[in-house]
């Protein structure tokens, strides 16, 4: 476990002028800015195209730039998104960072959680555990366990500081999608502006327009919302430094865990109505999250009255059990676009992740055999591209990724749904079960995953 005397961004703040929420300040090199900063483009066609500069797009844009493959990604934003204020990187996220080639720029700079508290509101600890005690933490799994919460923003921009300078074009917004000559897919921008690319990743979110031009259905509503704030701590946080705590309530649940020294994340989900109105400035939004949890104890207002309104984030929890290969021609999709999943287990943002890794280590290939051939043919640019080839690597890779998430996006609705249950009898078998039955032994088994390396 690392320990910082102060927040491990006092020492950047001089040099880092950027501020997320209000608490974390990170560094953005001045060409990385300008790299992500950059306008659309008024180049007609590009090799590969990525709609959403999320997680889940700029993860997979850099693993096919690292293996040589140009991209571009387009984002509707007329900058990087923040909301959300932190994830959770559990190990098989830190893998898929490994093979990425960023880990080491986030690792060092948040706190390693390796604890676990199982708490009632009224302030009765019902279970704690260690990490450690978990099968995936054996030495038969490798002995590897890591936890750490990331701020989402430091993410995004560390992933889009890979990227060449003009590789992430804003104010960018694809309205339009549809087939063209020779495979291509034709993509209508928002103001106008009309793009053609051989390849098409829908990493748009779980409102995704990709995943609605394919065919799928939107994503459910699970019957419950959820607050996310990052709150900034100028004394002793609420909570231990290693620990996350998940405090449980009648049809409301609550969580937190560090991400410094001074920086903690917290979430609130209770029961709602999906008509049910959102509230209509931050400062309503905190008197609503506040009063979900009324008279709690374990430090969850606090948290709430540590955040900046103006940085809470409100969204209604939403899920879609995506099945077998969804995608059609050279269009297919990652991250929440591909399988939007509750966060009761903690892994969008990982899987999104590994997403990237395995459709960059499976496209790359080919579209570097294109790029070959074209550049060897004196016709137009997709000239040796086998659109083919490419539509069935893109059918494999996301049968191979719905195998995987199918089971995360069921399982984390299963829990949810049962946590969110209000009855008391409901309530007092979740008591008895945590406190003397629940064994961590598997708690850990789905981070085993590993996602591979890229080719060097």
């Amino acid at each position: 476990m690392m320990h910082h005397s102060s927040s491990p961004y006092s020492t950047l703040q001089s040099q880092r002028g950027l501020t997320l929420n209000g608490a974390i300040s990170i560094h953005v090199p001045s060409r990385r800015r300008a790299a992500v900063r950059v306008q659309a483009s008024s180049k007609e066609h590009v090799p590969v195209a990525i709609s959403g500069a999320g997680i889940a797009g700029l993860a997979t844009a850099v693993a096919l730039h690292k293996q040589g493959v140009p991209v571009v990604v387009l984002e509707r934003a007329p900058a990087l998104r923040q909301e959300g204020s932190a994830v959770a990187l559990w190990s098989n996220a830190w893998r898929a960072l490994d093979a990425l080639g960023v880990s080491e720029q986030l690792r060092h700079d948040y706190q390693l959680l390796q604890r676990v508290d199982l708490v009632r509101a009224d302030g009765k600890m019902l279970r704690s555990f260690t990490l450690d005690e978990c099968d995936a933490a054996s030495a038969a799994a490798g002995g590897v366990n890591e936890t750490r919460g990331v701020s989402r923003g430091h993410l995004l921009e560390v992933l889009a500081g890979q990227l060449p300078i003009g590789a992430v074009h804003f104010s960018s917004d694809v309205q339009g999608i549809s087939s063209g000559a020779d495979g291509r897919t034709l993509l209508q921008l928002s103001g106008g502006q009309q793009l053609s690319c051989n390849v098409l990743v829908g990493a748009d979110g779980a409102n995704s327009a990709a995943a609605k031009n394919l065919g799928l259905p939107q994503a459910n509503y699970a019957g419950y919302v959820g607050y996310r704030g990052l709150a900034r701590f100028d004394g002793q946080l609420p909570v231990a430094s290693d620990t996350i705590r998940q405090i449980y309530g009648a049809g409301v649940r609550a969580g937190m865990y560090p991400l410094t020294s001074k920086d903690l994340y917290w979430f609130i989900c209770f029961n709602a109505d999906e008509a049910a109105p959102a509230p209509a400035d931050p400062a309503g939004c905190v008197a609503e999250a506040l009063g979900q949890v009324g008279g709690w104890s374990w430090g969850i207002r606090e948290a709430v009255a540590a955040t900046d309104p103006a940085s809470i984030s409100r969204a209604r929890i939403r899920d879609r059990w995506t099945r077998g290969s969804f995608g059609q021609g050279c269009v297919t999709l990652v991250g929440d676009a591909a399988h939007p999943m509750t966060p009761n287990l903690g892994q969008g943002g990982c899987t999104a992740l590994e997403d990237a890794v395995v459709l960059g280590r499976q496209l790359a290939p080919l579209m570097k055999a294109s790029s070959s051939s074209s550049s060897s043919s004196s016709s137009s640019s997709s000239s040796g591209f086998d659109a083919a080839a490419v539509a069935a690597v893109l059918r494999q890779c996301e049968a191979e990724r719905a195998a995987r998430c199918l089971p995360l996006t069921v399982r984390s609705w299963a829990f949810g749904a049962a946590l969110q249950l209000p009855f008391p009898l409901v309530l007092a078998a979740r008591d008895f079960v945590m406190e003397k039955l629940f064994s961590p032994s598997h708690f850990l088994d789905h981070t085993l995953y590993d996602c591979g390396r890229l080719p060097a």
